[in-house]
């Protein structure tokens, strides 16, 4: 038993972690650039304090791409699943969805230009 704890803490390790690609924390509460990829995602960057991967947010927006503000909203530290987007078009019309995954920043084919 102890023995197999332990190779789970080992697996666990700092340097396992670090290989892992998981997305970075964005915090929502803090200054970030939020720009639309495509109708349904979102490229984000923290925009103050040590740099960090940009992420894609995959939402449940249906019509992304005209809108010139994306701001978002978290119950905690790191944007997350479930959490609030709000995109805004230069008429004033909103769109509100929830993100449905965080990702880290890969450039796709179709995505806009940032």
């Amino acid at each position: 038993m102890k023995l197999v704890l332990l190779a789970a803490l080992l697996a666990l390790s700092p340097a396992a972690l670090a290989a892992s690609p998981r997305a970075s924390c964005i915090d929502p509460h803090r200054s970030y650039v939020a720009r639309p990829l495509n109708r349904h995602d979102v490229y984000v960057e923290a925009s103050i304090g040590k740099p960090k991967p940009p992420v894609r947010l995959k939402t449940s927006c249906a019509f992304l791409e005209p809108a010139i503000a994306v701001s978002f909203s978290s119950s905690f530290t790191c944007v997350g699943q479930g959490d609030t987007v709000v995109a805004t078009t230069t008429d004033g019309r909103r769109e509100t969805c929830i993100v449905t995954g965080v990702l880290p920043y890969a450039p796709m084919e179709g995505d806009l230009k940032r």
